[in-house]
């Protein structure tokens, strides 16, 4: 297994990440039934797009620069100050960018125009997140996600505050929404203030070499990430422009609103690989330079550990789904439950992928991502464009499975491909 060290770093961090998105899930969780039983399905329903939205784009503004920009501060953490800056710069006009051009594309979907407006709004949460992400890059190289917890954790504070008060003053759903954008707002600031006790603070000196770096070198991993996130949420955009079936006596906000409950628990459940790949990947970094058995080592402890884990998560989501939707929505989410059961059985498989992609990357070869991602999200389309009409939430829950199963299979064959090439 890992030496006690790294051991005792991976699982201080992770811990860290955990503890924070328990305290933020936890939050999110009360803000949902707050939601549900104040505005019921379909006000819960349009509140799920106006998150859906950002969710969906977040991911082109990231555009893997957080990988890439990890991995080489990892060996040379002399160039923080000027990372720093020039990432803050980038986000900044590519939030501004992709905001305005998603404004006009909402314009074109068959939403209310108080719908519309709550979109508009919310799609500012892409700019907060993407601030307050660029400066994870430096918690995470320097194993100090404590930091990024105390910053994480006070937003969210703030966000509960304003949904109660939102809430009980009985304004639009909207304005409920916007309460994610200034907690975002506050979470950076912390966070910035905070990467100041590393010793970092942002050089605002344009640095195009570094700008064309970034970019170029992001370029196959920012492709991947784009198609992945397109693959896991145009299925609620899709659901919620298309005719979906009568049998289940729902209109396209409430399906959304049925499938979007539990894709939030789901959601919880996913944070475990994220934030554990999180903690290892500066770690596997290292320790490929250290030579081939000590990075198969590291590796295989880190499937054996995720694979453990998704099954045994995967089991309690399966036997705990009534009492979750119970909870969180009430009776009129029954219908949640089947979604959550499907999501669960295939969590395993999520575990796994995410360790897969670190690998290549860590081999350097990114460029191979984006094609199998890529040919996930055409599948995902193609599969949800002909069975939501007839299954619809039901039937988003089986093509996210099989999406992921069919990136599983793919990114293994590629892993041993090019770990054969580095190490035959």
């Amino acid at each position: 297994m890992f030496k006690s060290e790294t051991a005792n770093k991976i699982a201080k961090n992770t811990v860290y990440q955990i503890v924070g998105k328990v305290i933020s899930m936890c939050i999110t969780m009360l803000a949902v039934v707050i939601i549900t039983r104040s505005y019921g399905r379909e006000g819960y329903g349009a509140f799920s797009l106006m998150q859906s939205w950002p969710a969906l784009f977040f991911i082109i503004v990231d555009f893997g620069i957080n990988a890439i920009a990890a991995r080489e501060l990892s060996r040379d953490w002399s160039k923080a100050n000027r990372y720093l800056g020039n990432i803050l710069i980038i986000r900044l006009l590519f939030s501004i960018l992709l905001i305005a051009i998603m404004s006009f594309g909402v314009h074109f979907f068959p939403y209310s125009d108080g719908l519309k407006l709550g979109i508009r709004l919310g799609l500012f949460i892409l700019l907060t997140q993407a601030l307050y992400t660029t400066t994870n890059i430096f918690f995470q190289v320097k194993l100090r996600y404590d930091f990024s917890t105390i910053a994480y954790t006070f937003g969210y504070l703030v966000i509960l505050a304003l949904v109660l008060l939102f809430s009980h003053l009985k304004v639009d759903v909207t304005w409920v929404n916007f309460s994610y954008v200034i907690g975002g707002l506050i979470t950076f600031i912390l966070s910035l203030l905070l990467v100041g006790r590393l010793g970092v603070k942002p050089d605002f000196t344009f640095d195009p070499t570094l700008w064309r770096y970034l970019l170029i070198s992001a370029l196959p991993l920012g492709i991947m990430f784009c198609f992945s996130q397109v693959s896991f949420k145009q299925d609620t955009l899709m659901m919620s422009a298309m005719k979906v079936p009568d049998k289940y006596g729902l209109n396209n906000t409430e399906s959304v609103a049925i499938y979007a409950l539990a894709y939030k628990i789901f959601e919880v459940f996913l944070v475990i690989p994220t934030f554990f790949m999180n903690a290892t990947y500066p770690i596997l970094v290292r320790h490929m330079t250290e030579g081939q058995d000590r990075l198969k080592k590291t590796f295989s402890n880190i499937l054996i550990v995720l694979l453990s884990s998704g099954l045994i998560v995967g089991l309690l989501g399966i036997l705990f789904a009534p009492f979750a939707t119970k909870i969180l929505g009430g009776e009129a989410f029954s219908q949640s439950v089947l979604v959550l059961r499907i999501l669960s059985l295939g969590l395993f498989i999520f575990y796994l992928t995410q360790p897969l992609s670190w690998l290549i990357v860590i081999l350097d070869k990114q460029g191979k991502l984006p094609l199998i991602y890529f040919a996930s999200a055409v599948f995902n389309f193609v599969t949800n464009l002909i069975y939501i009409p007839k299954y619809s939430f039901y039937a988003t829950a089986t093509t996210t499975i099989l999406t992921e199963f069919f990136i599983l299979v793919f990114l293994s064959l590629t892993a041993y491909k090019f770990w054969k090439e580095k190490y035959a």
